[in-house]
């Protein structure tokens, strides 16, 4: 009986090249507010000085919220020895996300999407689905689907 591997398999996707510049536009509309903000108020103890502080730190949690929401990207983490996965959200080198157990795994399948790119899933025993990988070749996707389900132990479905 061959030994399950030890790997985490990670699942990331691009965010578009309009998505990216959104972001970094509204990253740098924060840093000159806040920048701009400091230099030309300086430090007081009065009362004036934080409400300022409070008008200038809500308008900077929205322009932030405006650039997470066009920064972040969302990964799939799989341990399959501990059977456990993980939607994991990121900001850069920030993230978050809870490990969850999923049942006994049923099998590895292959689907050729709109765009024309293959993409590999595994599904347990109750019909959830894991998107583990997508492909530009459907050859690649089907070598790819058929070693990952050797190595699990479990069968493995090719659906062009």
């Amino acid at each position: 009986m061959m030994k399950k591997q030890g790997v985490v398999k990670i699942v990331s996707q691009k965010r578009a090249w309009y998505e990216r510049l959104l972001a970094a536009v509204f990253y740098s509309i924060a840093i000159y507010i806040t920048v701009l903000y400091y230099i030309n108020n300086p430090f007081s103890f009065t009362e004036v000085y934080y409400i300022n502080n409070i008008r200038t730190l809500s308008l900077l949690v929205i322009i932030m919220s405006f650039a997470i929401r066009y920064s972040y990207t969302v990964n799939h983490h799989f341990n399959f020895d501990f059977m456990k996965y993980r939607i994991f959200y990121s900001v850069g080198p920030f993230g978050v996300g809870k490990w969850h157990s999923f049942r006994k795994l049923d099998r590895v399948s292959t689907f050729l999407n709109v765009r024309k790119e293959c993409e590999v899933y595994v599904w347990d025993v109750k019909n959830n689905r894991f998107k583990i990988a997508i492909f530009d070749e459907i050859d690649d996707a089907v070598v790819y689907g058929r070693d990952l389900a050797k190595n699990l132990e479990i069968k493995f479905l090719d659906r062009n």
